[in-house]
């Protein structure tokens, strides 16, 4: 080597999956999974078992999401405001609780309080969960460990619904919901395990700002969200009745798995080309996927075209949630990071809940073809959103 030669020195890529990592992705998969257990079957129960009809069995699964949209900003601020691992334990713990309460719910009183209890504790488990999962990311590959993390939910999407529906047809609800329960233990463990950083808690100057409970700057890509979210819920709480009335019933299941595997590639292929910066181009595709796969609902008159649609939808909601979560966390300063987490998830709270009220009255008035259409027409609202509204605002507003 010369005088004065300069060595370099090869960088080392610093690790995203830490072992504190890897405790949030399971413990956070296992509270998702125990969720999706009950998503497809709990139609059943409050149509069947609680006497219900379509409509109003709409009504009442939508409130666990409502209570869940009513809580979200008050959590961001709480996960902003205070120890994020001690207020994620204690969430965790309730949540797992009540899945145990559904063991006693024989009346629907007592289950509609169940929901909304359900409902507030998720809202809070979820934004403490996400934040703290943040927090333990490095910041160098934030992109990639958001949509990584992501995965958990979809994975648990995959097994959930289709472990839910046999466990329906082959076992009492009273199997299920204990199922869900013991899950939902296991997870509460990893949580323990976690070693959250250092919080650095900055002053608040005006506490009763709205924008301490609601990321305002994410307001253009809140909309985006929700409206993709209508088709979200529905697909998610009804397509267990709609693979019954197209007598494929048994194997809807599958659709779960085909719908989860789209969002799980989706998110593996759109990781890195988040920390590149192609938010918007992910966005666009995702849309893109969601259009094709309801006009193809809408047309469906064979299983194949069913189960095509899922893999759409899976990968057009995998390429917009780990996009959309990232213009969140860009437009917000890092004190701000559970605000922003609880704006993005109120944003698919309110889509999810609001689809979940409208299609339980559009399938017993209209029926499947009218929802699909619905659902289409929500996409490409969120596609004019975008394009015209979120996307030049971003880019105008993004603080890294």
């Amino acid at each position: 080597m010369k005088t004065g030669e300069t060595v370099k020195c090869p960088i080392q890529k610093v690790s995203l999956w830490t072992p504190d990592f890897i405790f949030a992705f399971i413990a956070n998969l296992l509270l998702f999974f125990a969720f999706y257990l009950l998503v497809p079957v709990l139609p059943f129960y409050v149509i069947n078992d609680l006497g219900t009809s379509e409509s109003l069995a709409g009504v009442i699964l939508s409130l666990y999401t409502l209570a869940a949209l009513l809580i979200r900003p008050f959590s961001g601020y709480m996960v902003d405001a205070f120890t994020r691992k001690p207020l994620y334990l204690i969430c965790y713990a309730i949540f797992t609780t009540l899945f145990a309460g559904y063991l006693l719910a024989g009346t629907l009183t007592l289950f509609i309080v169940l929901r909304i209890a359900h409902g507030f504790a998720f809202g809070i488990t979820s934004v403490s969960g996400n934040t703290l999962a943040i927090d333990v990311m490095p910041s160098e590959r934030r992109g990639e460990g958001i949509g990584y993390f992501g995965m958990a939910s979809n994975i648990a999407m995959a097994l959930g619904p289709m472990t839910g529906l046999f466990l329906y047809h082959s076992y009492s609800f009273s199997a299920i919901f204990l199922s869900s329960f013991l899950i939902s233990c296991v997870g509460f463990t990893f949580v323990l395990w976690i070693k959250a950083p250092p919080k650095i808690i900055a002053p608040v100057k005006d506490v009763i700002s709205l924008d301490r409970f609601f990321l305002l700057k994410g307001l253009p890509q809140f909309f985006v969200l929700a409206f993709a979210g209508l088709g979200y819920g529905v697909i998610v709480n009804y397509m267990g009745m709609y693979g019954k009335s197209i007598g494929i019933g048994g194997s809807a299941g599958f659709f779960f798995t085909l719908l989860a595997m789209g969002i799980v590639v989706a998110r593996l292929l759109s990781a890195k080309l988040i920390n590149q910066g192609k938010i918007a181009h992910l966005i666009y595709t995702g849309l893109g996927f969601l259009l094709l796969a309801y006009a193809l609902f809408v047309l469906n008159t064979n299983p194949i075209l069913f189960y095509i649609s899922a893999l759409l939808l899976g990968l057009g909601f995998g390429y917009i949630s780990p996009a959309s979560q990232t213009i969140f966390i860009n437009l917000a300063p890092h004190n701000r990071r559970g605000t922003a987490n609880s704006s993005y998830l109120t944003a698919w709270d309110l889509g999810i809940g609001l689809g979940v009220l409208i299609g339980g009255g559009l399938i017993e008035q209209y029926g499947f073809t009218t929802l699909f259409i619905f659902c289409f027409g929500a996409v490409l609202t969120s596609l004019g959103v975008f394009k015209f509204c979120a996307a030049p605002y971003f880019e105008k507003n993004k603080l890294r």
